[in-house]
């Protein structure tokens, strides 16, 4: 299944760059034949050397694509053999229950704030400590707020109005029209009905179903001044010719100006990686409400 993801994912982030199978190959120094079926799952991720290439040659995050192929860094891999105390913070995390949102918001945390700004946060944590420790019955003794990197700017990203919590449509092309269709009520900017047929040819081409129960569709678009994203969660399934066959239950909408390819690029990878991830896919197919769906979906944002 990983395999599958990955070079389902690849196929969707190079083509959206731009950029032929056999140039990347040239890039990576493999055949082009090789790097095809890697694309089409029937081989395993390369090498973590030649998945940085292929990071820096798209222009995604390296960390991204990285974590979308489980391929281990090999350097994380001597860091951890020469601190032993990494190991026991890794432990930890499994041992007291944090979840994988738990551990984006801390790496997205620790990027905003800086190795001075998070010390002086751990600092502040131990001289606080009684205020954060539960009691009674698993309540904390206060409130404790939401940190500023919870509200990575959802405004700017997705419109709660284009966030549909349960969808009944059997055909792709229903939801999809659905979908444009409450796009076009709010941004008037673009030809509806050519978008759609562009979108609807862009999946007849190369399905946006990366597998494990979620899609992005996306498309660029010249009229557009903003990137604008739309939700969709489809609870009975419906057939989106995914890559593993299977049904799809969340639909992530992404339509962006070519301007931004790169953000369009970044985001296709980040979603790629968090759909990839059993434990949140479950969780965002259970959440109750708009709020909770964007926030699970936005949380870790870098």
């Amino acid at each position: 299944m990983n395999k599958l993801m990955f070079g389902h994912t690849l196929r969707m982030l190079r083509t959206t760059a731009g950029i032929s199978l056999r140039t990347l190959a040239k890039k990576i120094d493999v055949s082009p034949a090789y790097l095809s079926q890697v694309e089409l799952g029937k081989l395993n991720p390369p090498t973590y050397k030649r998945i940085k290439k292929i990071g820096e040659t798209i222009g995604i995050p390296v960390s991204l694509l990285i974590e979308i192929s489980h391929r281990p860094n090999p350097n994380t891999i001597m860091l951890l053999r020469g601190h032993q105390e990494l190991n026991e913070l890794i432990k930890l995390t499994f041992e007291i229950g944090l979840k994988d949102r738990d551990i984006f918001e801390i790496i997205a945390l620790m990027r905003k704030l800086g190795g001075s700004g998070y010390r002086k946060l751990i600092h502040y944590g131990k001289d606080h400590s009684s205020d954060f420790i539960k009691t009674g019955r698993n309540k904390l003794s206060s409130e404790v707020q939401s940190s500023p990197i919870n509200q990575i700017a959802f405004s700017e990203l997705a419109d709660n109005r284009l966030v549909f919590m349960r969808l009944e449509f059997t055909e792709k092309s229903e939801l999809l029209r659905y979908m444009m269709d409450k796009i076009g009520i709010l941004y008037s900017s673009f030809d509806l009905d050519r978008t759609y047929k562009k979108l609807m040819s862009s999946e007849a081409e190369d399905s946006s179903g990366l597998g494990n129960g979620a899609a992005i569709p996306h498309l660029f678009l010249d009229e557009l001044d903003q990137t604008i994203i739309a939700i969709a969660r489809i609870p009975k399934g419906i057939d989106f010719s995914a890559i593993d066959k299977k049904p799809v239950f969340l639909v992530c909408l992404i339509l962006s100006n070519p301007v931004s390819y790169q953000s369009h690029l970044n985001l296709l990878a980040y979603f790629a990686r968090k759909f990839q991830l059993p434990t949140f896919m479950a969780e965002i197919l259970k959440a109750g409400s708009k709020k909770s769906i964007l926030s699970m979906l936005f949380n870790g944002m870098i």
